[in-house]
């Protein structure tokens, strides 16, 4: 799997007052998983390709019950048990697990790495 950078668009509030609508982030594209010990073929395959989200990350999610639809957010908790992440906005009034509940890792598409530009004022 090939490490794939891009810039994404914030668009809504929910991330205030770490990024603010219009800003640019780069994001790192590709199949996440959690940072964890052990011998599954998941956390071997995370651990080789380098892959791992832990709590504090701001992620790229994709929500299996909108597909095509991403959201900014930030990882809060993980149940590396069984492969659960809860995703928090920065901003306490945003849309996040509080209301959707747990989402697998899988959801993950993409890691914020910087932000790239600030939006205009």
């Amino acid at each position: 799997m090939s490490k794939k950078y891009s810039t994404v668009l914030v668009e809504g509030e929910s991330m205030l007052p770490t990024y603010s609508p219009g800003d640019w982030l780069m994001a790192k594209w590709g199949g996440y998983f959690l940072k964890k010990r052990g011998n599954s073929p998941l956390t071997l395959l995370g651990n080789l390709m380098g892959n791992r989200v832990v709590v504090g990350d701001v992620v790229v999610i994709e929500r299996p019950e909108q597909p095509g639809i991403f959201y900014i957010k930030r990882i809060t908790e993980v149940k590396p048990e069984s492969f659960q992440i809860f995703v928090s906005s920065d901003n306490p009034e945003g849309t996040d697990s509080r209301q959707w509940g747990w989402l697998p890792v899988l959801s993950v598409r993409a890691k914020v790495v910087s932000r790239v530009r600030k939006a205009k004022k």
